[in-house]
């Protein structure tokens, strides 16, 4: 399977910055039978991922937007969806990342849900990834709507939007904005062309998605969550931090197939267990990883021996590790165990010590010490290798040849 689509898959990985793997797109084609693994690949090749720089793009083009839209002299208040709960921090980091908001002082962001020093006439600017149906953010506004100014004009800033969304905002006066985009499955403009093709890939992502969320269970009532994505929504849409469940089931899922005891191998997890497992499991390599440091003496002019297994020092040494494989600070944090505010601590710790320089980035020292590491590492693995080979791995003699002694 791999070598008849290695290119493909080795494309889309590459597209999606490595947060996925040939092995992980492997382990997610195995869900499927063998005559539709093409039909998945076509799918996950139509999938619109958002990275860190492509969230921070487009949240810096909308705050413009939104600047051009309002009058000069018009305060802007920036609220997080979810501020209270987990992706509110993602939102400020990607906001306080855009030169939009570092170069105004109009905007600002409304802290505590301190609604008290607004301005009459302020522009309201609720900032979420996404917007399928929009019932969230009206939901959010609802909250809150009471204690703002009677005068004010509220926005949606998001990085993409549903039509479905859009409608729904406009109804209750909240202005989106973002990148719109149709159902996968739109009669017309589906992301997968002319519509024999299209009802072939419907027909395919209904089927294993009916076996993951059946479709019964959304007709009574039982469930949102449909075949085809929440509320139907058809989305094809994940971000760096975060894949909604709007988006087609086959991708994200990990619950039972439906008839077995089997779970489905998601290749997006959205279930934090999964990703606490994968963060357990980078942790235990940390301490090998400063070991090895400390057995190279590459610590010198850096660590001393009594720092050997400091917090600062795993952390350093780990982030060396993860920015070498090109991951994203939101993805760094989540394997470390870190909020936004420790990961920019660390990396001020690291830019003192020269592993960092002024932009975040990995210096020469830091590369040389993450070439060492692997090149240890590979040492000790041929090693072990060496060292488990049998005498028969080595030289085979038959004792007969072609029926001769």
């Amino acid at each position: 399977m791999f070598k008849d689509y290695q290119d493909i898959i080795e494309t889309v990985c590459a597209r999606f910055e490595n947060i996925i793997s040939p092995l992980d797109v492997l382990a997610w084609l195995d869900n499927f039978e063998e005559s539709d693994k093409k039909k998945a690949l076509i799918v996950l090749n139509s999938f619109e991922f958002f990275s860190i720089k492509s969230i921070i793009k487009e949240f810096n083009h909308g705050l413009l937007n939104i600047l051009s839209d309002l009058p000069p002299i018009t305060s802007i208040y920036l609220i997080p969806l979810g501020k209270i709960g987990k992706s509110g921090v993602a939102m400020a980091y990607y906001l306080k990342k855009t030169p939009a908001f570092s170069n105004n002082k109009r905007i600002e962001f409304i802290e505590e849900n301190n609604f008290s020093a607004l301005t009459d006439g302020c522009g309201i600017v609720i900032v979420d990834d996404f917007a399928g149906t929009g019932n969230s953010i009206i939901e959010f506004y609802n909250q809150f709507k009471t204690n703002l100014p009677d005068n004010h004009t509220v926005y949606a800033l998001t990085t993409v939007y549903m039509g479905k969304a859009k409608i729904n905002l406009e109804k209750s006066n909240i202005r989106v904005i973002g990148n719109e985009r149709m159902p996968a499955f739109a009669s017309r403009g589906s992301v997968f062309g002319y519509y024999p093709k299209m009802i072939a890939i419907r027909d395919f992502c209904f089927r294993y998605g009916n076996m993951l969320y059946p479709e019964h269970k959304y007709k009574e009532k039982k469930t949102a969550q449909h075949p085809l994505g929440y509320l139907n929504t058809q989305a094809l849409i994940g971000f760096d931090h975060s894949i909604p469940n709007n988006t087609l089931p086959i991708l994200w899922a990990d619950c039972k197939i439906k008839g077995t005891n089997e779970y489905w191998v998601p290749l997006f997890p959205r279930r934090g267990n999964l990703l606490i497992e994968k963060s357990q499991k980078f942790k235990q390599s940390q301490y090998y990883w400063v070991n090895i440091v400390f057995k190279l003496g590459l610590n010198e002019t850096l660590f001393e021996i009594k720092e050997k297994y400091n917090s600062d020092t795993i952390q350093l040494i780990s982030m060396i590790y993860l920015k070498k494989k090109q991951k994203n600070p939101l993805a760094i944090c989540q394997l470390l165990g870190l909020s936004l505010p420790e990961y920019d601590s660390i990396i001020e710790k690291g830019k003192n010590k020269s592993l960092f320089d002024s932009e975040g980035n990995l210096t020469k020292q830091a590369i040389h010490i993450f070439e060492e590491i692997q090149k240890k590492y590979r040492f000790q693995k041929e090693l072990i290798n060496d060292k488990l080979m049998i005498q028969e791995d080595i030289l085979y003699i038959p004792k007969k040849f072609q029926g001769s002694s």
